[in-house]
């Protein structure tokens, strides 16, 4: 099974390195978004589930690379970024001399965003999509009808979002793994192998 995670384009706040989480931001325009070369990568890929942040980037992201999946995806709030609560739209430069903050960027489990989302909870949510999603995904295995393998599965979401599917796709691997740390417009593709686990593949 093929797996391709791909991050959303580019906001005014990522430009600015500001915290964006639940933000509802919408892409900039033209090239600036950054996915000038997704169409063409995707053309004429089929797929066989399309899932997508239920948040304006993501969904704006989508409908530029292939506007034909926008209206058979699943928008789901679950594979939303982390909510930074009152960090939202601040920089580092703007937050680190909060110690709550700096003790935040040591360990994200230690302190939660002042009414934000902790750690476990930005797990915990993606840990249930990820359940269902690998449900979903071997039910087409049992299929008496798909003859061959499934098409690749397509996640529209968000950095931490596809850091932390990814880990657990390639069998637990940590959050911080810079196999798995992608700009935005950029592509993700891992495969399930036999052993359980997934590798990466070229984009």
């Amino acid at each position: 099974m093929e797996w391709w995670f791909i991050r959303h384009g580019y906001t005014e706040w990522n430009r600015s390195r500001r915290y964006q989480g639940h933000s509802d931001l919408k892409l900039l325009s033209g090239e600036e978004a950054a996915l000038a070369q997704l169409p063409a990568k995707l053309a004429g890929i089929q797929f066989s589930k399309v899932y997508c942040s239920d948040l304006l980037r993501c969904r704006e992201t989508l409908a530029r690379i292939r506007p034909d999946l926008a209206s058979v995806a699943y928008y789901d709030a679950r594979i939303r970024e982390l909510n930074f609560g009152a960090w939202e739209g601040k920089t580092y430069e703007e937050l680190r001399g909060y110690k709550a903050y700096r003790e935040w960027i040591d360990d994200p489990a230690s302190q939660v965003p002042p009414g934000g989302e902790s750690w476990g909870q930005f797990e915990s949510r993606v840990a249930e999509f990820y359940s269902e999603l690998w449900k979903n995904t071997s039910d087409l295995f049992l299929n008496e009808e798909n003859a061959s393998l499934p098409a690749p599965v397509l996640i529209v979401t968000h950095g931490g979002v596809i850091s932390l599917l990814a880990g657990r796709l390639a069998g637990g691997r940590n959050f911080h793994d810079p196999d798995f740390k992608i700009a935005p417009g950029e592509i993700l593709r891992l495969k399930s192998m036999p052993d359980g686990e997934a590798v990466l593949l070229p984009t």
